[in-house]
């Protein structure tokens, strides 16, 4: 009868063994699935500002004003200001897709170890620890886009790659095609564990294309030559960079 009894409580035992192993597999299973509808989510949330962004870049309604002297292609586009980028916030909060005054400027300028980023004022850049403020692309304050607009001279060796096209120069006045880059940099910073303050230093602090002048002397292994996109991937943030390249010309009757 006590043998009975003891072979009883041993089958109760490893069928509770048994119901905790599938227990626990069958969180761990939940668990995954979670993590990635999370994943696909972000993901999502993140294609979607990035859009909006170049939504309202290729506005008509916006264009003008863009290529006005203080407008987010005509404020650069100049030679002395190539190859540097005039960077802005995407606050969906405001009326106006780009304010001049709630732009900044990031350049590396000739002989410095490191970009500049302050010559017009730093009020341009997302701000990843002060989310108080809306610097994020929607109400909902999930997602956080930083644009660059860029005058680049990278690719301009190629043949005929800043020729006006479709047009005659001799018939009617033109002024030389110019190609512009906007670089759209989206992340989530709640999906961001460590200090926040290091992305904000990959936003502030480094170029979504690294121009070095002629004569700079900055060692390869130099943390400065980073990118936006390297600096970000290092923190293992949710992020995506979208590029877009537009020749930009003008004809007057």
């Amino acid at each position: 009868m006590f043998k009975q009894k003891g072979a009883t409580l041993i089958v109760v035992l490893f069928v509770l063994l048994i119901l905790t192993v599938i227990g626990t597999l069958a969180m761990r299973q939940s668990s995954m699935v979670l993590n990635i509808a999370t994943s696909s989510q972000a993901q999502q949330l993140l294609n979607q500002s990035s859009d909006a962004t170049f939504f309202n870049v290729e506005n008509t309604e916006n264009f003008v004003q863009s290529l006005s002297t203080s407008g987010m292609f005509g404020y650069i586009n100049n030679d002395h200001d190539i190859d540097k980028e005039l960077v802005f916030c995407f606050r969906g909060d405001q009326k106006e897709f780009f304010k001049l005054g709630k732009a900044s400027l990031i350049e590396w300028e000739p002989g410095k170890q490191a970009p500049t980023n302050a010559s017009i004022g730093k009020d341009g850049y997302c701000d990843a620890n002060n989310t108080g403020s809306n610097f994020f692309t929607s109400m909902r304050k999930v997602v956080m886009t930083q644009v660059s607009v860029k005058f680049s001279t990278s690719g301009r060796n190629e043949p005929f790659s800043d020729r006006q096209r479709g047009s005659d120069p001799k018939q009617s006045k033109v002024e030389e095609a110019k190609r512009v880059k906007i670089f759209a940099v989206s992340l989530i910073p709640s999906l961001y564990s460590g200090d926040r303050t290091k992305l904000n230093t990959c936003l502030q602090e480094r170029m979504s294309e690294v121009s070095i002048p002629q004569g700079t002397t900055v060692s390869a292994s130099s943390v400065t030559r980073k990118n936006v996109n390297q600096c970000l991937t290092e923190l293992n943030v949710p992020f995506t960079t979208h590029v877009t390249e537009y020749t930009i010309t003008q004809e007057f009757s």
